[in-house]
C-alpha cells in the first residue's frame, strides 16, 4: 500500500505543480495587462537573462530577473515567512522580536551537542561496553587460576577411636584414645590450576564473544546513530518549513473566504463578523489545523536542540540536495558496513565456533595443578607440604549426547550460512529499489525546482504588491518544492543507510 502511495505521490506532484503554475500565470497575466507600461523593462530583461538549471547549480532559489521591482529573492537566504510574503509589512510581522534565525546545519550541530548524553546514545554505548567486558572476561580463562582456602574448626566431640588394651598381669582393661582427626583443626591452602586442553574451548568462546561485540558496535556505532539522528532532525526541519507555508496558504484562503484583511498573528479572530458559510468554516478549520501543526513541530525542533518549547524559530531554507549517485556506484559498493549484513556474518562466525566447541567435547580435560597446604586436622599426616602434577578427566560414555550436539551445531552452521546469503541478497535488492526511488525522487525534485523558478520569475515581473490569491498560490508552490526536496533527501538517506555510508 505504501509503495503504491509513493508512486502516486511522485506521479501527481508534477501535475499539482502544473495546475498551481497555470493559476499563478493567469493571476500574473491579469496584473500585467493592467500595468502594461510597467512591464516593458522586466520583459526585455527576461528575454536576455539566462535561465538557471532548476536552481540546482547554485541552490534552490526564487529569484527576480534584472529590472524587476521586487529584487532578488533566494531560498538559501530568505527567512521562513518572508519567502512567501516577500518583504512586505505583512511578511515582517512574522519575524517577532523573540524569534531565533537558524539554518539546518546549525540545528544539526545544536542537536548533536546533547546527543552524547541522550538515553539512546547512552544505551548504545553501554551495549558495546557490556560486549567488550564479556569478551575480556572470557579471554581471562587463558591464564592460570590461583586460589586460597582457610578454615579453623572446633568439634564438640572427640574425633577418633578408643582402643582397649588388656593388661594380663593386672587382669584389667585399659582404654587409650587414638586421635584420627583433631578436635581443633586449622587448614590453609594455596592452589594453582592451569588448564591445558580447555584452552581450545576458550579460544572458540573468545571468537563468539568477539562476534557479539562486533554486532553491538555495528548496531550502536557512532556513524549509524549520527546519521539516524541527523535524518530525524532534518525531517522535522523540513516539515516545519512546509507547515509554515501551509499556514500562510490557509490564512490567505481564510481571508478570501471571510472578505477581511489578513493579520498573520490573529488567525482565530479573522472570522469575527463574517457569515459562517461552509467555505468559511472549512477555511477556518484549515487555518487552525495548520497553526497547531506549526506549533507542534516548533516545539519538537526546540526539544531536539535543547531549547524551550515556546522559542520562536526563523528557519532558513537550505539549498536543494545535489547528488550524483549512479546505479553502478551502489551496485559495486560492498554492503559489509550494513548492520544486518554484519550481524549475519558474525552469526556465521559464532556458529562455526559453536560447531568446533561441540567437537572438543570428545577431548579429555587436562590441567596442571599445584599448591601448598598447612593442616593439623590429621595428626598422622605432615602439617606442611606442597604438591604438583597433572589431572585428567574424561567422560567415557554419555549415551550419544556429544554426537547429537555435534549434529545440532552443524545444522545451525548451515542455517547461519544460508541466512547470510539471504541477507546479502535482500540488502542488494533493497539497494536497487532504493536507488530507483532516489532516481524517481530526484527527477520529481528537478521538475519542482524548475516549475517553481519559472513561476517565481513570472510573478516577480510585476512591481505591484501580491494579491491574496497570489500569496496563497506562491505558498502552495513552495510546499510542493519543499516536499519534493524532502522526499529526495529521505530517499538518499535510506540508500546511504543500506550501503553503510556515513
Amino acid at each position: 500500500m505504501s509503495e503504491r502511495y509513493n508512486r502516486y505521490k511522485y506521479r501527481s506532484a508534477p501535475t499539482r505543480l502544473s495546475v498551481v503554475a497555470i493559476a499563478i500565470m493567469l493571476l500574473a497575466a491579469g496584473t500585467a495587462l493592467a500595468q502594461v507600461p510597467l512591464l516593458v523593462a522586466p520583459q526585455s530583461a527576461l528575454e536576455t537573462s539566462a535561465v538557471p538549471p532548476a536552481g540546482f547549480s547554485g541552490g534552490l532559489s526564487f529569484f527576480t530577473p534584472a529590472g524587476a521591482g521586487a529584487g532578488p529573492r533566494q531560498w538559501s537566504g530568505t527567512p521562513a515567512g518572508e519567502l512567501a510574503l516577500g518583504s512586505s509589512a505583512e511578511g515582517r510581522q512574522l519575524r517577532s522580536e523573540g524569534s531565533r534565525r537558524i539554518t539546518l546545519e546549525q540545528v544539526k550541530q545544536q542537536s548533536s551537542a546533547d546527543r552524547a548524553i541522550s538515553p539512546f546514545a547512552r544505551l548504545g554505548q553501554l551495549s558495546i561496553e557490556a560486549a567488550k567486558q564479556h569478551r575480556l572476561g572470557v579471554q581471562a580463562d587463558y591464564y592460570p587460576k590461583f586460589g586460597a582456602t582457610f578454615a579453623n574448626l572446633h568439634y564438640s566431640e572427640f574425633l577418633g577411636q578408643i582402643l582397649a588394651i588388656r593388661r594380663p598381669l593386672l587382669g584389667s582393661v585399659t582404654q587409650v584414645p587414638v586421635p584420627l582427626l583433631s578436635q581443633n583443626q586449622t587448614i590453609a591452602a594455596l592452589t594453582f590450576v592451569q588448564p591445558i586442553t580447555p584452552l581450545f574451548q576458550v579460544h572458540q568462546l573468545v571468537r563468539i564473544a568477539r562476534a557479539d561485540e562486533r554486532i553491538a558496535m555495528a548496531k550502536a556505532g557512532v556513524p549509524v546513530t549520527r546519521n539516524a539522528r541527523d535524518t530525524e532532525v532534518e525531517e522535522t526541519y523540513f516539515k516545519l518549513l512546509i507547515a509554515q507555508r501551509r499556514s500562510i496558504s490557509a490564512e490567505s484562503r481564510l481571508r478570501l473566504a471571510a472578505k477581511q484583511p489578513l493579520y498573520a498573528a490573529a488567525t482565530v479572530e479573522l472570522v469575527g463578523t463574517a457569515a459562517q458559510t461552509p467555505e468559511l468554516v472549512e477555511a477556518k478549520k484549515a487555518a487552525l489545523s495548520a497553526a497547531a501543526e506549526v506549533k507542534e513541530l516548533t516545539a519538537s525542533l526546540n526539544r531536539a536542540m535543547g531549547w524551550p518549547d515556546d522559542t520562536e524559530l526563523e528557519l532558513v531554507l537550505p539549498d536543494p540536495l545535489v547528488e550524483n549517485v549512479s546505479l553502478r556506484d551502489v551496485a559495486d559498493k560492498p554492503a559489509g558496513a550494513n548492520p544486518d549484513v554484519v550481524e549475519a556474518e558474525q552469526n556465521v562466525v559464532k556458529a562455526r565456533a559453536a560447531s568446533m566447541l561441540s567437537k572438543l567435547a570428545y577431548v579429555p580435560t587436562v590441567a596442571a595443578v599445584g599448591g601448598y597446604l598447612f593442616q593439623n586436622a590429621i595428626p598422622a599426616v605432615q602439617s606442611n607440604f606442597g604438591y604438583g602434577g597433572v589431572m585428567v578427566s574424561y567422560n567415557i560414555f554419555d549415551f550419544g549426547k556429544r554426537e547429537r550436539a555435534v549434529k545440532e551445531a552443524r545444522a545451525q552452521l548451515g542455517m547461519a550460512e544460508i541466512a547470510l546469503q539471504l541477507t546479502k541478497a535482500k540488502v542488494a535488492d533493497n539497494v536497487r529499489k532504493s536507488y530507483l526511488e532516489l532516481e524517481r525522487s530526484r527527477q520529481v525534485s528537478l521538475v519542482a525546482q524548475k516549475m517553481g523558478s519559472s513561476v517565481a520569475r513570472l510573478m516577480n515581473v510585476s512591481s505591484a504588491p501580491e494579491s491574496t490569491e497570489a500569496k496563497a498560490a506562491r505558498a502552495e508552490v513552495e510546499v510542493e518544492m519543499l516536499e519534493a526536496d524532502l522526499a529526495h533527501r529521505q530517499a538518499y538517506d535510506r540508500l546511504k543507510a543500506l550501503i553503510g555510508q556515513p
